[in-house]
């Protein structure tokens, strides 16, 4: 196995456990009848798309989950009231993002032939 692949596989292991925890918080919120349970559920089912949309074009998804990462973690800073509430979702959502976006485009990066 090449680093390419190892970079995928880690990149897409981080995105999809992330997107399957989302989901899992999702349906329980949702039976329970929190309100931001479908929420959740969007969340994780974008996780989801941008995990194989990734795979299939690995610079691409990269880009878009570092870049949709970096908006997030704005729009966290922004709307949230001071950092010690903004850490939690920065953890759980940008960072898990962010690194499997950086790896999928060093994934690209290695694949391709550099002189």
């Amino acid at each position: 196995m090449n680093r390419s692949n190892r970079f995928r596989i880690a990149a897409a292991l981080i995105l999809g456990l992330t997107a399957i925890s989302w989901l899992f918080k999702g349906i329980v919120d949702t039976f329970s009848r929190v309100p931001g349970g479908i929420n959740n559920l969007v969340l994780a089912a974008a996780m989801f798309f941008l995990t194989l949309l990734s795979w299939k074009r690995p610079l691409l998804g990269g880009i878009i989950s570092a870049s949709l990462a970096v908006a997030l973690a704005i729009y966290f800073f922004l709307i949230l009231p001071d950092l010690q509430t903004a850490v939690l979702p920065l953890l759980l959502m940008c960072a898990p993002m962010a690194i499997s976006g950086l790896l999928f485009i060093e994934a690209d990066w290695t694949s391709k032939k550099r002189n």
